[in-house]
């Protein structure tokens, strides 16, 4: 064989070995399609206080989807948290929001705040927090639910839903959609109409 053979046939089986340092393309197209991606209309289910309120010692988001809710992420130790609760609590009982809205409030610190303390902060009729619609109490292994196939995600709740710090307010609409947030710390009575206004369609 001559040397230019040579060249030619090393060439050649280096142009072949370049090619093969990539996995084919069906095995690439099955790596992307295992990637879990946050489905666009949410749920989760979680423990209550089991209080009249909260509507049974387990809540599913989807039951509430009558209609949009507005959701509250709260701490036991959470000065910003009391103070949103207040002023929800307010404008209910001054008839500025209707009995029926769906309202939730979720606990967001399970790993270093007891379900107790949260119970003592909110669910406790002599609490200025006593808070009178539904406590949800997730936990850090808490998985979204795809609410328009209903079954069970790979997603953890605090991802799924932005990582909420407390307190954060958010609406999601009735089909789970996550549509409006606000990290406010104080309460607010315009981000708290805003909000209602989104839920109420006039935003």
């Amino acid at each position: 064989m001559t040397r230019g053979h040579t060249a030619v046939t090393l060439m050649t089986a280096l142009l072949m070995l370049a090619g093969c340092t990539a996995p084919p393309a069906s095995e690439m197209v099955a790596e992307e399609e295992t990637v879990a991606s946050t489905p666009e209309n949410l749920s989760f289910s979680a423990p209550t206080l089991n209080r009249d309120v909260d509507e049974g010692e387990r809540h599913d988001l989807r039951n509430s989807f009558d209609g949009p809710v507005l959701m509250l992420w709260v701490a036991a130790g959470c000065s910003g948290c009391h103070d949103w609760t207040g002023l929800i609590k307010e404008e209910m009982e001054a008839g500025n929001i209707s009995n029926s809205t769906n309202i939730v409030s979720v606990h967001r610190y399970a790993s270093f705040e007891s379900s107790e303390a949260v119970a003592n902060r909110y669910g406790d009729n002599n609490s200025s927090e006593y808070t009178p619609w539904p406590i949800l109490l997730p936990d850090e292994s808490t998985n979204v639910i795809d609410a328009s196939t209903g079954r069970m995600t790979d997603i953890g709740l605090y991802t799924a839903f932005e990582d909420p710090v407390t307190p954060t307010l958010q609406v999601i609409d009735e089909s789970g959609r996550l549509v409006w947030t606000s990290r406010t710390y104080w309460s607010n009575s315009t981000v708290l109409q805003e909000a209602l206004n989104i839920m109420n369609g006039s935003a």
